[in-house]
């Protein structure tokens, strides 16, 4: 059974994020499973944090009731005694935002390697589980979206768009990932800069780390990549599009992100794809495709392997020119699709089953 692909964009007031919606139908196969974040199986006994040998500095000293502004307050010095101060908090007992910072830590020292603690790819292999966490793991807040859409515009002070939306409730907006980016950076000690502008034209908020001697932009929130199939419930899917890109990337790409203000420029791509493998139906490809045969012969192996029903590529043909202004692979995608008799999705005119990235990078949906 064949399916029919319906998108729609939609901009979220004071941050920007995309919901493409599919429509789907039955499917010959049933589900196959999601694309996987790369985190770790099996942690550390004894987890270290490089926090831990900074200097402690007490919070300020807590009492009386726990008004909606005074939380929020103190989890603003909490983010800025981490973020901004370098320093370890020390907690009195009962102190009401310790639980955002037990967690932040729970979460590293669960998929953080003390392996990783030396050397740029041991930051490197820090950032990338950040990443892929804080995408596979905590969800957009649709809700606040729907409060914003019937009238409500008091919402500055909501969890989504702070620390303690992504630790305590696992949900928040692009403001909360991108400060969540920058907790988690801080503990592990790596240069981190929470970055404001707008993307799409609409105000949107992301990151840039350091590794090295390099600066790179992280945009944790623009590599969800949302879809309902058929039961109009939603699908998220993992990507890499937005993981350590240069600034010239990440502002060319469509309608682009737009910084307030220049900060730590990013002169460089990360080559993450030539390092992906892709294991479909007991063979091994590279995630980087260079012509339409090779991408031919991964949507064969799709059909195939009969589990595998979502992939992420890099497309990077030769005399390809201008990836990131327009969809230079449309034509090639289309053809390659047609290599599976029986896949859940189909083109038309102007629905792709794809979402697609900076620098030919897509995340393909064959499969439901």
């Amino acid at each position: 059974m064949r399916c029919r692909i319906f998108a729609a964009i939609a901009a979220v007031f004071s941050v920007l994020f995309a919901t493409v919606t599919l429509s789907g139908c039955g499917g010959v196969r049933g589900n196959t499973p999601d694309l996987a974040p790369h985190l770790i199986a099996q942690p550390d006994v004894a987890p270290v944090r490089p926090i831990d040998g900074k200097d402690g500095v007490m919070l300020s000293e807590y009492s009386g009731a726990l008004t909606p502004a005074k939380f929020r307050d103190r989890v603003n010095e909490l983010y800025a005694v981490v973020v901004f101060d370098g320093q370890r908090p020390i907690f009195a007992d009962g102190d009401p935002v310790q639980p955002i910072y037990d967690a932040a830590r729970a979460m590293l020292d669960r998929y953080i390697l003390n392996a990783w603690h030396d050397g740029d790819d041991g930051a490197y292999q820090k950032v990338h589980a950040m990443h892929d966490w804080l995408v596979s793991q905590i969800g957009y807040d649709f809700e606040l979206y729907d409060r914003f859409m019937s009238g409500d515009t008091d919402l500055a002070d909501d969890a989504a768009f702070h620390i303690d939306g992504v630790f305590l409730n696992g949900r928040a907006v692009c403001d909360g990932l991108s400060r969540a980016l920058n907790f988690l950076c801080a503990i592990e000690d790596i240069d981190s800069v929470r970055v404001t502008g707008s993307f799409s034209s609409a105000p949107h908020a992301w990151n840039k780390v350091r590794l090295g001697d390099n600066w790179y932009n992280v945009d944790v929130t623009s590599d969800a990549a949302y879809y309902s199939v058929g039961d109009g419930g939603l699908k998220k899917q993992i990507a890499h599009g937005y993981f350590l890109v240069a600034d010239d990337t990440i502002a060319e790409f469509e309608n682009g992100h737009v910084f307030a203000e220049p900060v730590y420029a990013a002169a460089i791509d990360y080559d993450y794809y030539s390092a992906q493998i892709l294991r479909i139906d007991g063979a091994t490809y590279s995630a980087v495709i260079k012509s339409q045969a090779e991408l031919n012969r991964l949507f064969e192996a799709v059909e195939s392997d009969g589990a595998v029903g979502k992939i992420e590529v890099k497309l990077d043909f030769p005399n390809k020119t201008q990836v990131n202004t327009v969809d230079m692979y449309a034509a090639e995608i289309a053809a390659a699709y047609k290599k599976t008799g029986d896949s859940d999705f189909v083109f038309s005119v102007d629905k792709k089953p794809y979402f697609r990235y900076p620098n030919g990078v897509y995340v393909l949906l064959i499969y439901k």
